[in-house]
């Protein structure tokens, strides 16, 4: 009896040492769980990354209310790394366990929000944009979740999912870093006797969107760089303008650097195709001097690490 008045009396003391704030377990397991350190810490980020702050924070909160102390630490995890103003991804399909039935769904939905973000979404829609990751997150945490003891029903699964596809279209609505459609094939212009070449696409302009801190395009990058070598070459009269850029992350004189470098990028997959290097009349290398989407310095901006291709 006295061992177990001890234990009762030891817990009693540490839920009454507990901040107002804690969770109904932080006052005993604390120490091993840290799902509410994110609460008290000061913003100086861009609206995407405070709002996923925030999203992460709250998610952090109700998985410590429902006594799910390891999702809730995982997530107070994400809110710390936001409000440091690093990148924060969305979880990948692999790192949950999913069965092969609802991999494809997550994956298109992963896909879907990149695709969106990439556009700029999470530049000319913050909120949702962040809304969509965190409801991502807990949408594909959930569904993992429904399949151990830990939560009987899917409800929480479905309203995370169902909030995902309000978020997601709102972004997808904002958009507007689109890709200029250019028609560089050949059309039959009837009634006429022969085909006639379409239009050429002078005056067309690309922009080719490039991995944090590299010189590899990103999967819409690369389908932008496609489509302009097809051009090119399509266009023997096509001459090539460049201009790259590089987000605000680090020193000026290395994002110029790193602008130099994704330049030589497109120079040689240019050539590699067959299209000579002499076809490329002017090029720039600006770094951070000349910001696509303006932001303080520091900001990892996905629209900013680009480079931008005119055809004359």
């Amino acid at each position: 009896m006295k061992a177990k008045s001890l234990v009762l009396g030891t817990c009693a003391a540490l839920l009454a040492i507990s901040p107002a704030s804690a969770g109904p377990l932080d006052g005993i397991f604390s120490g091993w769980h840290d799902t509410d350190s994110a609460e008290t810490l000061e913003l100086s980020g861009t609206a995407f990354s405070n709002a996923l702050y925030q999203g992460y924070s709250d998610l952090a909160g109700a998985r410590d209310d429902a006594f799910d102390l390891t999702d809730g630490e995982y997530f107070n995890h994400k809110a710390r790394t936001a409000a440091r103003r690093s990148a924060v991804q969305p979880d990948a399909v692999m790192d949950r366990d999913l069965t092969d039935e609802q991999k494809p769904m997550f994956q298109t939905a992963l896909d879907r929000m990149r695709f969106a973000f990439e556009r700029g979404g999470a530049t000319q829609a913050p909120q949702a944009a962040a809304k969509a990751q965190v409801s991502y997150d807990c949408w594909i945490e959930a569904t993992e979740a429904n399949r151990t003891i830990r939560r009987a029903d899917n409800s929480n699964e479905q309203s995370c999912k169902n909030e995902f596809d309000t978020a997601i279209s709102a972004v997808e609505a904002a958009a507007t870093f689109e890709l200029t459609p250019v028609n560089y094939t050949l059309e039959a212009m009837s009634p006429a006797p022969a085909p006639v070449a379409a239009p050429s696409p002078q005056g067309a302009s690309f922009i080719v969107y490039f991995e944090f801190d590299s010189t590899n395009p990103t999967p819409v990058g690369k389908d932008s760089l496609s489509g302009v070598i097809s051009a090119v070459k399509a266009n023997d009269g096509l001459s090539v303008r460049l201009t790259a850029h590089a987000d605000s992350t680090g020193s000026s004189a290395y994002n110029l650097a790193l602008s130099r470098r994704r330049l030589d990028a497109i120079t040689a997959a240019f050539v590699n195709a067959g299209i000579s290097a002499s076809r490329i009349r002017e090029e720039a290398a600006v770094g951070e001097g000349a910001l696509l989407v303006q932001t303080g310095d520091g900001v990892r901006e996905a629209g900013n690490r680009a480079v931008e291709i005119e055809l004359n």
